[in-house]
């Protein structure tokens, strides 16, 4: 028997997709710092990683949105039931058009973070971020 799909799941992408140029990256940010882990620790790690990049990014991306926008869209972000990939596209695509820089300054943000305290404290989170936001 088929269960019918709602038009939310059809538009939904699993959220276990990883985007591998920042697989990439983050694998050589741990090279580059000469770290050696066994695999289900490097596993982990990277995961932790790519979790804060995603974060960091998304944070970022909301910032280089204009100020009636990025209104517009946190109001969305208050009911998750009303907001859908296509909508969130719409809103990005329109009005981040240097979303290619907000990527490379997210990188640059997130090595440096790493670089300096791989445990990610929450302190150096939030200096970093102020300090190499993108201005938009």
């Amino acid at each position: 028997m088929h269960t019918p799909i709602s038009p939310a799941q059809e538009e939904a992408t699993p959220l276990n997709i990883r985007n591998p140029y920042i697989v990439n990256f983050l694998k050589a940010l741990v090279e580059k710092k000469g770290e050696q882990h066994s695999p289900d620790v490097l596993k982990k790690l990277l995961d932790d990683m790519y979790k804060l990049f995603e974060n960091l990014l998304g944070q970022n991306m909301v910032k280089a949105l204009p100020e009636d926008k990025r209104v517009e869209y946190l109001e969305l972000t208050k009911d998750l039931t009303k907001l859908s990939y296509k909508k969130v596209e719409e809103i990005f695509d329109k009005h981040v058009p240097h979303y290619q820089e907000v990527m490379k300054e997210t990188m640059k943000q997130f090595t440096i973070l790493f670089m300096k305290n791989r445990r990610f404290d929450p302190k150096d989170f939030e200096k970093t971020q102020s300090d190499t936001a993108p201005q938009g």
